[in-house]
């Protein structure tokens, strides 16, 4: 597979889009991707190239379509802790699509074959219902092996995840449960995924290698190979973070290190987001809880 470069940024690609299809058998759902806004705007937002580059945006490609599980308020998160090789994925998304995430170190240049570390997924609910929590313990695990737990075990669904080397698109196949009181019965399994998945490879990828981005030719394309169209929603990046929530995080610290915080001769400190890589200055009197620390 020909893992693809940090793109050379140019024209501006449409907002990218999640859509919904499902077969006339109403046995599968499928969730396209159309991702090559998403990954214009990951590649301003993050220096990380090459190889590493590749990995966060296939990385990123498996897991948004997985917003597709998420209903109205609710929320996941999805982490990565490696120790061999070195480094940490974040990608934090909601039912409506706005999604942040982030890699460091900011120059990882591998494409690990195979990760050891840890690898959460949290799932928020509304309501400040508890949250939903799983960890798995990575052994030299791919990529692909990591997603396929994920579906499984945290989402608890018969899916699989086709990334293309040819557009930065994705595809989601999701076994649908048997209705009640259906006439017909089939096998509800991974193994009928994979079956499924493989038998429709070959018709997705011209699809991919077109690289559509028009509603109007999406829809007929994959109604061509036998789904119909449901539904679609807007995916982008948006971070939630504000200079108000970085003074809060920084005033506990403030409270322990004291002025060790700030250089001698400056009354600011810069603070920059992980996720969206947005600067803001904070000074003494912010972190002192002054009357007004935020103007």
């Amino acid at each position: 597979m020909t893992q693809p470069e940090n793109p050379v940024v140019g024209q501006i690609p449409r907002p990218s889009r999640l859509y919904t299809f499902i077969d006339e058998p109403r046995e599968f759902a499928l969730f396209f991707l159309e991702g090559q806004r998403f990954v214009h705007d990951l590649a301003l937002i993050h220096p990380v190239s090459g190889p590493g580059f590749a990995y966060f945006r296939d990385t990123v490609l498996s897991v948004q379509p997985m917003v597709a599980f998420l209903k109205h308020g609710e929320q996941f998160g999805f982490y990565v802790d490696s120790k061999e090789p070195f480094f940490r994925l974040k990608i934090e998304t909601a039912h409506h699509g706005q999604t942040r995430c982030m890699l460091i170190p900011d120059d990882f240049r591998q494409f690990p074959e195979a990760m050891h570390g840890l690898v959460r997924v949290q799932k928020l609910f509304p309501n400040n219902k508890a949250p939903y929590e799983s960890i798995v313990e990575a052994k030299g695990l791919a990529l692909k092996e990591i997603i396929n737990h994920v579906l499984r075990e945290s989402f608890q669904t018969n899916s699989a995840v086709i990334v293309s080397d040819k557009a930065d698109q994705s595809v989601l196949l999701h076994q649908l449960p048997l209705l009640p009181n259906a006439p017909d019965e089939y096998d509800f399994s991974m193994k009928r995924v994979r079956e499924r998945r493989d038998g429709l490879l070959e018709k997705v990828e011209p699809i991919f290698a077109r690289a559509l981005q028009e509603p109007e030719d999406i829809g007929p394309a994959f109604a061509d190979i036998g789904f119909r169209y449901l539904a679609v929603r807007e995916v982008a990046f948006q971070c939630s973070c504000s200079r108000e929530r970085m003074v809060q995080n920084l005033r506990p610290i403030y409270q322990r290190e004291g002025e060790k915080l700030f250089e001698p001769d400056s009354d600011t400190l810069e603070v920059v987001c992980e996720y969206c890589k947005k600067r803001y200055p904070i000074s003494r009197n912010d972190l002192r809880g002054s009357a007004d620390p935020l103007n």
